[in-house]
């Protein structure tokens, strides 16, 4: 049977103007029911929904912000999306962003700043509305070019005097301390960590040693871990942190998940801990009041601070005050079996 040659050609994609046609209304009427369905009277928008199912249009949230100028696009950048720390905070954002009209955007960024410069610069093009960091950037050639866009940023994780516009975090070299200070009481002097050793790594390790200092103690191994991690790197952090100090008593990781992976490696070795080495991790992950023994930690706030970023986002996109800028989370020092002497 011979097929029209039409039926080989594909569909053209719905457009505003056949779902005004529909609702027998205007395609600005559309347009403005979809994106601000306040400004529309109740009947006409519940006409041109039922025109957008039988028509089965989807609106292109990015195409109308190319057109319009105006976005409702949140571009959110995480340093990684599958990092539980990271993943908190970002569960934070989507809840503040619920019900709302605006559109979360996701990229993964990494922890190097030449990344971050060609992924924002990516992604800029879209105009978002206003752009999320689960980091502060620290990349100058980032800095300077979104300083020079008219859009709230807020950026996330980590502490900077001069931020870019708002800032949701914690000082990591308080941490530092709460964690040197808690080694030092307990007489801890063959001391090693592992984890980000770098910017903000770096202020923590500086903390770190300050408060160990107070007591008469050093750092005596870094054993630097750039990017994301996981158990397993844990177990190998432990073991080439035994090779290189032996005599280790006490373990200091920047993530709850490499101190879990060597708690675990610690077990396989018939390495008793604490009694041997102590080990102590960063984060506040829940499940590490539930391993045997209990993981001492610093915890973060890593909800709460996202859902404040994504408030003070909403209330800056709403033309609301916002009366503080910059808004650090206390850090906590949970200690547990892991360090007890």
């Amino acid at each position: 049977m011979a097929t029209d040659e039409n039926d080989r050609r594909p569909k053209r994609a719905v457009r505003v103007e056949d779902v005004a046609r529909v609702a027998g209304v205007s395609p600005i009427t559309v347009s403005r029911a979809l994106s601000h369905p306040d400004k529309v009277k109740e009947e006409t928008r519940q006409r041109i929904l039922a025109a957008v199912t039988e028509t089965g249009y989807v609106l292109n949230h990015f195409a109308s912000s190319l057109r319009s100028g105006r976005s409702r696009i949140i571009q959110v950048f995480a340093s990684n999306l599958t990092n539980p720390h990271f993943a908190t905070s970002i569960q934070g954002i989507i809840e503040a962003f619920e019900g709302t009209g605006f559109n979360l955007m996701f990229a993964q960024i990494g922890y190097s700043e030449m990344l971050e410069v060609d992924v924002v610069n990516g992604a800029l093009p879209f105009r978002p509305a206003g752009v999320i960091f689960t980091g502060v950037v620290r990349a100058e050639a980032t800095r300077e070019a979104l300083s020079k866009l008219d859009m709230p940023i807020v950026e996330m994780w980590g502490h900077r005097d001069d931020p870019l516009d708002m800032l949701v975090g914690f000082s990591n070299a308080d941490g530092g301390r709460l964690m040197g200070e808690h080694f030092g009481q307990r007489g801890f002097r063959r001391i090693a960590y592992s984890g980000h050793a770098t910017e903000r790594g770096a202020e923590r390790v500086a903390g770190f040693r300050e408060a160990l200092a107070q007591h008469g103690a050093d750092l005596t191994l870094i054993h630097p871990m750039e990017g994301t991690r996981s158990i397993i790197d844990g177990m190998g952090a432990f073991d080439a942190i035994l090779e290189k100090l032996p005599d280790c008593d006490a373990m200091f990781f920047g993530t709850d998940i490499l101190a879990i992976g060597a708690m675990l490696r610690a077990q396989e070795r018939n390495i008793p801990i604490p009694a041997q080495v102590a080990i102590a991790g960063f984060g506040g992950l829940d499940f590490t009041a539930h391993v045997k023994p209990g993981l001492t930690t610093l915890n973060i706030e890593g909800y709460e601070m996202g859902l404040t970023a994504g408030r003070m986002m909403l209330a800056r996109l709403n033309g609301q005050p916002v009366d503080r800028l910059i808004f650090d989370y206390p850090i906590t020092l949970i200690e547990r079996q892991s360090t007890a002497r």
